[in-house]
């Protein structure tokens, strides 16, 4: 057996509670009577069946169990499932270079950007595969972590390194060798390539059947390129000359980049790069092969269903004494 929500286990704090609460509310009634005279005289006097009473405090508390129990989802039984994987390989390549680091958007563009992607290939300069093409999601957000500045020893931006890296990431092996498998490229970046050759990249990925995509991070108006040394700002970085280097966002590479896809905007205070999916589903489908698993059948419905008509039908049980009990505790 198994629970959907073990953390509202908790609830189950609500049986003890409910029936300390009628037990506190009989033993009110029990000094009451006390007050007004003898107890026993003053109980069958009363109107009130002691034992109904009861009954119903036994159903409540029964009900409130059952609520509790269906509310964290009990579990059991298992059955075997089939679950056909689709969909294409996707590989997102994240601008690392120094420029990343403006702080144009919150807290600066690399960590923003890492917020909205979970796939990469890191590229600046120079490119390596970061993570290569998995569906593990866990270990891809473990890679995205670690992406800094410090990675790559060559300064700059290069998008045709990160294409050509993204290419031998797409050589993966696959179960189907002969299978032609969709595939697509995000870069993600602030569009300042220091490499030219945008037509040729874009050229190069139509004659691979790559299908580019690209977002764009930060804003137009520019923003200084702060300068750590152990954790710390020491500074802006500058050029030869002294001068105090501004950065900002290039939407022209970009939208060159994806004229065969789309371009997505990761702005100050908002970002479209979660239409991305939607730009996806558009793609022809690639069937990654089916799994089997096993999953647990949820019977919390039992529960819930009992509960809840054990609280209504109590609703309509009488604690009233019967005509006939009144008058056997009057004679």
């Amino acid at each position: 057996m198994d629970w959907l929500h073990p953390t509202y286990l908790w609830t189950l704090a609500a049986v003890p509670l409910a029936a300390a609460l009628f037990l506190w509310a009989a033993w009110r009634r029990r000094e009451a009577f006390r007050r007004l005279g003898d107890p026993g005289l003053v109980a069958r006097l009363a109107s009130v069946s002691t034992r109904r009473r009861r009954w119903k405090a036994a159903v409540i508390v029964l009900g409130v169990l059952l609520l509790a129990v269906a509310l964290a989802g009990p579990r059991y039984g298992t059955r075997l499932r089939e679950v056909k994987r689709e969909g294409v390989d996707l590989v997102i390549a994240l601008d690392v270079s120094l420029s990343m680091q403006a702080q144009d958007v919150a807290p600066n563009r690399l960590e923003r950007a890492k917020n909205e992607i979970k796939k990469l290939v890191v590229f600046a300069g120079d490119a390596f595969i970061q993570c290569p093409l998995t569906t593990d999601y866990g270990a891809v957000r473990l890679f995205l972590d670690v992406a800094d500045p410090s990675l790559i020893p060559t300064p700059g931006t290069d998008f045709g390194a990160a294409l050509r890296m993204a290419l031998k990431a797409f050589e993966a092996p696959t179960e189907n060798a002969e299978e032609k498998r969709t595939r697509a490229l995000l870069f993600v970046s602030d569009g300042e390539n220091h490499v030219p050759g945008i037509d040729d990249i874009a050229e190069e990925a139509r004659k691979e059947n790559v299908v580019i995509f690209a977002a764009g991070v930060g804003e137009k108006e520019g923003a200084l390129i702060p300068v750590y040394r152990n954790g710390r700002q020491v500074g802006y970085k500058k050029d030869r000359e002294g001068r105090v280097v501004t950065t900002k966002l290039e939407e022209d590479a970009l939208r060159k980049l994806a004229e065969g896809g789309a371009y997505f905007r990761i702005a100050r205070t908002s970002s479209s790069l979660p239409q991305l999916t939607a730009a996806l589903e558009q793609l022809d489908k690639t069937s990654f092969g089916e799994e089997k698993f096993e999953e647990y059948e949820e019977k919390y419905q039992w529960a819930l269903a009992l509960g809840l008509l054990l609280l209504a039908a109590e609703a309509f049980v009488s604690d009233r004494r019967r005509r006939a009990e009144r008058a056997a505790a009057t004679v």
